[in-house]
C-alpha cells in the first residue's frame, strides 16, 4: 500500500508537469510557465529520494526539504505577485517572503543546522502559500470584469490545490509526536505521511486541470 500510494504520487505529479509542458505557449500568458520546470525538478527530487532511501534505510532527506520549502515559496510568490488582477496584495506577497526568508536565514545561521529537517519552517512555508492562496481568492471575486475572471480561473484550481493541501498538512505535523506516540496509522502508513500523499494527489491534480484550463483562448 505504501509504495502503491507513493508510486501514483508520483505519477499525478508527473502528469501535471506533462499537461504543463503540453500547454507552455498557454500557460505564458497567465505568468504561470515557471511550474513547470518546478514540477519536473520536484518530480526528479522525489524519485532520487525514493531510491536513496531504498539503498540507505533511515536515510536523512532534510537538508533537501529544507531547501525544497523556501524555493517552493519563493516560486509561488513570484507567480501570484505578477498576476495582474492582485496589484493591491503585492506589498503582502513581499514581506511575506521577506520574512519567511529571513527567518529562515537566521534560524540556520545561528540555531540550526541545514542538513537537519526543519519542522518550524515546514509549516511557515503552509502558511505562507495558504496566505498568498487567500490574498488571491480576496483579489478575484472582487474582479467586477468576465473575460480577467475567465482568464484567471485556471488559478482558482491551482489556489484550491493549495488551500486543500497546505492546511490539513500543517496539521497533522503539528500532532507529529502524537501520531508517532499513539502508533496512528492507515495500512501500516503513519498519517503524517498518509495525509500529504493523498492531498499531494489532490493539489497536483488540480494543478494539471488548471494547465488544460489554459488552452481556452480568453
Amino acid at each position: 500500500m505504501k509504495e502503491f500510494l507513493y508510486f501514483f504520487y508520483l505519477a499525478c505529479l508527473f502528469f501535471s508537469f506533462l499537461v504543463g509542458f503540453i500547454n507552455l505557449k498557454s500557460l505564458k500568458s497567465r505568468q504561470l510557465s515557471l511550474m513547470v520546470p518546478y514540477l519536473f525538478l520536484v518530480f526528479v527530487q522525489e524519485v532520487c529520494i525514493y531510491f536513496f532511501l531504498k539503498a540507505n534505510p533511515g536515510g536523512r532527506t532534510g537538508m533537501v526539504y529544507n531547501i525544497y520549502r523556501p524555493v517552493t515559496v519563493c516560486l509561488f510568490a513570484w507567480v501570484y505577485y505578477h498576476i495582474p488582477i492582485n496589484q493591491a496584495a503585492r506589498k503582502s506577497i513581499v514581506w511575506i517572503v521577506s520574512i519567511y526568508l529571513f527567518t529562515m536565514a537566521f534560524i540556520f545561521l545561528f540555531l540550526k543546522s541545514i542538513t537537519v529537517y526543519n519542522s518550524i519552517l515546514s509549516l511557515a512555508a503552509g502558511i505562507a502559500m495558504i496566505l498568498f492562496g487567500i490574498l488571491f481568492l480576496f483579489n478575484y471575486f472582487d474582479v467586477d470584469n468576465d473575460r480577467e475572471e475567465n482568464k484567471w480561473m485556471p488559478v482558482i484550481w491551482i489556489t484550491i490545490g493549495i488551500l486543500l493541501f497546505y492546511p490539513v498538512v500543517n496539521f497533522a505535523f503539528s500532532f507529529y509526536l502524537l501520531i508517532l506516540l499513539k502508533n496512528a496509522t492507515i495500512k501500516g502508513i503513519y498519517l503524517y505521511n498518509f495525509i500529504p500523499r493523498i492531498l499531494s494527489i489532490l493539489m497536483y491534480s488540480g494543478f494539471a486541470y488548471a494547465f488544460y484550463l489554459c488552452r481556452k483562448k480568453i
